[in-house]
């Protein structure tokens, strides 16, 4: 009688055995830990949910204090101040942290500066400035705002400062010349004449066709006399 021969164990034989115990350990410990696990897929559901719910939130957030900073606008630009500011104290109470709510306070402090009421727009530029990371443009805007604030109180320097930090922060902008020449002005009036001829003779080198360049020029004709 003929023996039956010994079949020669291959690695794919290993690899199915391997597999196999694999799949029966896993079918055993999902059995025995089933309830465990179906609670951490409840947990996960109930994460992602929230997440989304979240972001969904914020995005009609943000949606609402957009519409409610742009009735603001329309007010200010129509002169009902009073209506402005009702906007505006809604949109920077309600709506903390969104990139309107920051315009917000650009607008209010132009809205106080206009009413003097100069203390409460330099506290407003200044929450400005330090919150808003948007528009160069804008932002510019908001330096040279609080420089005025503090050129009306006499701090003549840090207005300088601030109105040569809105020409930086846009170049370009239509306005930049004509903010280095009031840190030019302000330096003056600081008795800083060294700045004040640095803050001109970059008008007349690099903004030759702007409105400021005949001013720089004339500025610097008066201080070689002195």
């Amino acid at each position: 009688m003929l023996k039956p021969q010994k079949r020669k164990i291959t690695k794919k034989d290993l690899k199915e055995d391997k597999f196999v115990d694999f799949a029966l350990t896993t079918k055993t410990y999902i059995e025995e830990n089933s309830k465990q696990i179906a609670i951490g897929a409840v947990v996960v559901l109930a994460l992602f949910i929230l997440i989304l719910v979240y972001r969904n939130s914020q995005a009609a957030k943000t949606e609402e204090a957009k519409t409610i900073l742009g009735k603001a606008q329309i007010e200010f630009q129509n002169m009902n101040y009073s209506k402005a500011r009702m906007f505006l104290d809604r949109l920077i109470d309600e709506y903390s942290g969104t990139d309107a709510a920051d315009q917000g306070y650009f607008i209010l402090a132009n809205l106080d500066y206009q009413q003097g009421r100069y203390e409460e727009a330099e506290a407003a530029y200044k929450k400005f400035i330090d919150s808003y990371d948007g528009s160069k443009i804008l932002l510019a805007s908001g330096y040279a705002g609080y420089a005025a604030c503090l050129e009306y109180r006499g701090a003549y320097e840090d207005a300088a400062k601030y109105y040569l930090r809105a020409q930086k922060t846009a170049p370009d902008f239509v306005e930049a010349a004509n903010y280095l020449y009031l840190a030019g002005k302000n330096y003056l009036r600081a008795g800083l004449d060294n700045r004040a001829k640095e803050m001109f003779e970059i008008i007349t080198k690099k903004y030759k066709k702007s409105k400021r360049f005949t001013d720089a020029k004339a500025q610097l004709i008066i201080m070689a006399k002195k």
